[in-house]
């Protein structure tokens, strides 16, 4: 094989998943990842509803056909608040939660709230991490926040960014 066509081959092999909208039939592959991802997961009826939500919204990351991740952001008081991110335990650590969090920033940012807030489990460290890598900030805890296990919500916002992202 020619080193054009390995190389093609290698990059085709690690293209980013594509964000796009969420649609009423990628609910099926929504829900198989939260049911399999989340010791209490979101019911069919909640995705629904919040696909249907006027002010926020639901993206989806989807590799070939199938639905590989997703995130629900909606508008409560004066900010956006991140309600769920979810990547398919398969697909994790390629970049997919980055990609969805980026993803809803550009496309709500300023559409009419500027700021971001959301509660992230104090283990899940990589989770933590990601969205710090983003501007968010810590800003309290919710104790006993997760009702399967009791464990504390790390609390974060992000404010306007001074470069406009």
């Amino acid at each position: 094989m020619s080193a054009r066509r390995t190389a093609t081959a290698r990059s085709a092999r690690v293209r980013p998943p594509v964000v796009r909208r969420a649609r009423p039939e990628d609910i099926t592959g929504i829900l198989a990842i939260e049911t399999r991802s989340n010791p209490v997961p979101w019911s069919r009826q909640l995705f629904v509803k919040e696909l249907d939500r006027r002010e926020g919204a639901m993206l989806v990351a989807v590799d070939g056909d199938a639905v590989v991740g997703f995130i629900a952001c909606a508008g409560q008081g004066d900010s956006w608040h991140i309600l769920n991110v979810t990547v398919d335990a398969d697909h994790r650590r390629r970049g997919i939660g980055g990609l969805l969090v980026d993803g809803v920033i550009s496309l709500l940012d300023g559409r009419p709230y500027d700021r971001y807030t959301l509660e992230v489990r104090v283990s899940n460290d990589v989770a933590i991490r990601l969205y710090r890598a983003r501007g968010f900030v810590d800003c309290g805890v919710r104790p006993r926040y997760y009702s399967d296990n009791q464990e504390d919500a790390l609390i974060m916002w992000r404010e306007p960014q001074e470069d406009g992202s």
